[in-house]
């Protein structure tokens, strides 16, 4: 068998979450996707983040800040996932916005079970508590998603 062939996953699916598109709750720390069409997954899947950009009036004061980004309303396999902040909430990012306007991110990956996805939440916390707001001033999070998905 060619090993090279078996690792490599036979579908992508790119999925582009922006918080000015979902439902935010009034601490900005919760947004729930509520428009998307249905996200499937089949045999071993893992969700990636591609990309994550910020914009909005309050951008001049998101440098400096450490931010977490988790995602609820999915299943994942929690026997491969474990979090020590003792919130079952899956981490898919931590990043820091520089002044620099960058940001630099880990390779966190989240192995997902089968499942139609239908109403994700992304779950943004600053190091500072506060959710995607800063001064006043709305954040929006802009963030690329892949799924890879492998045959079984």
């Amino acid at each position: 068998m060619n090993y090279e062939k078996i690792n490599k996953p036979i579908r992508y699916k790119s999925i582009w979450l922006s918080t000015t598109d979902a439902v935010a709750s009034s601490d900005r720390k919760k947004f729930t996707f509520n428009n998307l069409p249905i996200i499937q997954t089949r045999g071993k899947s893992y969700l990636k983040i591609n990309s994550i950009t910020l914009s909005g009036a309050g951008i001049a004061s998101a440098p400096n800040n450490n931010w977490e980004i988790k995602l609820s309303n999915v299943k994942f396999n929690g026997t491969n996932y474990f979090n020590s902040d003792k919130n079952s909430i899956p981490t898919i990012a931590c990043i820091n916005y520089d002044t620099n306007n960058s940001i630099q991110n880990g390779k966190f990956s989240l192995e997902l079970t089968h499942q139609d996805i239908t109403q994700p939440v992304i779950h943004i916390k600053a190091d500072d508590g506060f959710g995607a707001v800063k001064s006043g001033n709305n954040i929006d999070f802009h963030i690329g998603l892949c799924i890879e998905e492998y045959d079984e």
